[in-house]
């Protein structure tokens, strides 16, 4: 299972939250260069009530807790009814010349660098809806090492039902780098470009 870095996110969170508070609780305000950020947010601690804390704690928790269970589906991405492939070249131009701190030539003003050459893609990636009982079909019949990647459904319960490390395309990352609209997507290293296959699956 996924552990949650509430802790961080709670110390992140309560500090905008005592902010917001501050018209209910006030309290004295230093120059920042005085006093350090933990010291300010012990102090605004302390003026807010124990039991508005521990309500707040609870809440962001659950948040936190739902968003893991059931992230928000990619937007704009729908069911493979053809196969399509496109192919997604990395390669950049440097427009200016590339030293390390000894001022030797890293690479030169014009150089064409291609991320695949230096870091081949360790597995492929299958996209799909994590909901659609012929997607995770599809999924598991597929040969090679894949990293399973939802577009839709919760990965947790997956990673439980599958016992495999399952992955979410969280805000559409991935998608949107490599132009796919539709699932499921098998995406593999061919050369030094990456070949994208948008793939139907047959109804049974």
């Amino acid at each position: 299972m996924h552990k949650i870095p509430f802790f961080k996110s709670f110390c992140f969170l309560l500090l905008i939250f005592s902010t917001a508070l501050k018209a209910d609780y006030h309290e004295n305000t230093f120059p920042i260069e005085e006093e350090s950020l933990m010291r300010v947010i012990q102090e605004k601690l302390k003026k807010i009530p124990e039991e508005v804390l521990q309500e707040k704690q609870k809440e962001w928790k659950e948040a936190a807790i739902r968003c893991l269970k059931s992230p928000k589906p990619v937007q704009g991405i729908g069911e493979a009814s053809r196969y399509r492939k496109a192919f997604f070249d990395p390669s950049i131009i440097v427009n200016q010349d590339i030293t390390d701190l000894n001022g030797n030539l890293i690479a030169g003003k014009g150089t064409a660098i291609n991320s695949l050459e230096m870091r081949p893609l360790s597995c492929g990636l299958l996209l799909f809806d994590g909901t659609n009982p012929e997607h995770i079909k599809w999924a598991k019949s597929q040969v090679g090492e894949f990293k399973w990647v939802l577009v839709n459904g919760s990965p947790l319960e997956l990673e439980t039902q599958e016992n495999r490390p399952i992955f979410f395309d969280q805000g559409g990352v991935i998608c949107h780098q490599f132009d796919i609209a539709n699932v499921p997507c098998r995406v593999l290293q061919e050369g030094k470009r990456l070949l994208i296959e948008e793939i139907p699956v047959k109804r049974r």
